[in-house]
């Protein structure tokens, strides 16, 4: 399936994912030459590039095909608007489309018997993803519920971690037991969350708390630059901070005049008394600690991220602190 795209609007990631699911995406837009290639229809990610779509419509085929409305920016209503305002049998076929469960699934907002809604999930099943077909409206609830419910959650993840501090048990042992029931499930923690406060807090009072118990002088914080922004970052007052940050990351220098940079890991936690751990990704996640022992001066480790494993953790590092799990702790 072939699918006209607003260049300026895909991102990597978009595209990269809506090719997994069989779509391939041709660039259209003022820096592209789309020279009139064949197309199955037009995507849409967000509700301005509809100007772009009704000027590209002339040079589109005769015949009406799929309108594809995708991911989390198309706003709510916009596919049902679309809908209503088509002029029947020889209007474009709208299609809101989102992927839910790491990408393992799609939600496909359109009319079941839709020629294009069939394509969709005939495709979709190739790439071994399941598929829900419903209302256009019912994706964009799911799409707009999601992310708070999994806000939610991973609040009350981090109060069930003050509890089993207070009690102390391990909350990784609580999470997981809970979890058993298929109704719970073993993710907590969500990264996409838009609101960082909390977890910045706590950070913020265990970060003191280290400080203040340890001879700290060099921190590594792992974490894109935007994160560290919701931080009271006063208690990094008088210590040596780098920031570890992702080779594509933009780093603008105005906003952490007084921390450096480091693109590399090695690098970044060089050296380094205190590892703090905002948020994680493949690099850190995969990273096997005896490594990272060896990089640092002074192996401890605030985890934000529930990264490493807490047997491993404990005879490893010198001291490790998670949410909920207090190992070999500076308390």
């Amino acid at each position: 399936m072939r699918l006209l795209a607003l260049s300026e609007e895909i991102t990597s990631v978009e595209s990269r994912d809506l090719k997994a699911c069989g779509i391939q995406l041709i660039p259209y837009g003022k820096q592209t030459q789309w020279a009139g290639q064949k197309v199955d229809g037009v995507l849409l990610t967000k509700e301005a590039s509809q100007a772009a779509w009704e000027e590209a419509l002339p040079v589109l085929s005769a015949t009406p095909g799929l309108l594809l409305l995708y991911g989390p920016s198309i706003p709510y209503g916009w596919a049902q608007r679309l809908v209503d305002n088509s002029d029947g049998d020889e209007a474009w076929e709208v299609v809101r489309m989102a992927l839910v469960a790491d990408g393992e699934k799609a939600l496909i907002g359109g009319s079941a018997d839709g020629f294009w809604v069939r394509t969709l999930c005939r495709s979709l099943a190739k790439s071994q993803r399941v598929s829900l077909v419903c209302k256009a409206k019912e994706v964009d609830e799911a799409v707009r519920q999601l992310p708070l419910y999994l806000a939610w959650k991973e609040r009350f993840f981090v109060e069930l971690g003050e509890v089993c501090d207070q009690e102390e048990i391990s909350l990784q042992t609580v999470a997981r037991a809970m979890g058993m029931d298929r109704r719970v499930g073993q993710d907590w923690l969500y990264p996409e969350r838009l609101d960082h406060r909390r977890v910045m807090q706590w950070i913020e009072r265990e970060g003191r708390l280290v400080a203040e118990k340890a001879n700290v002088h060099r921190i590594a914080l792992w974490g894109p630059a935007a994160l560290w922004r919701e931080m009271d970052k006063s208690w990094l007052q008088g210590k040596e901070v780098c920031l570890v940050a992702q080779e594509d990351e933009p780093i603008p220098n105005d906003i952490f005049p007084e921390w450096t940079t480091n693109r590399t890991w090695e690098k970044g936690l060089e050296d380094a008394d205190l590892l703090v751990i905002g948020k994680a990704d493949g690099i850190i996640r995969g990273l096997p600690l005896h490594e990272l022992v060896l990089c640092m001066k002074q192996a401890i480790v605030l985890d934000a991220c529930a990264c490493f494993p807490l047997q491993e953790a404990r005879s490893l590092l010198h001291s490790y602190r998670a949410i909920g799990e207090k190992t070999n702790v500076w308390e």
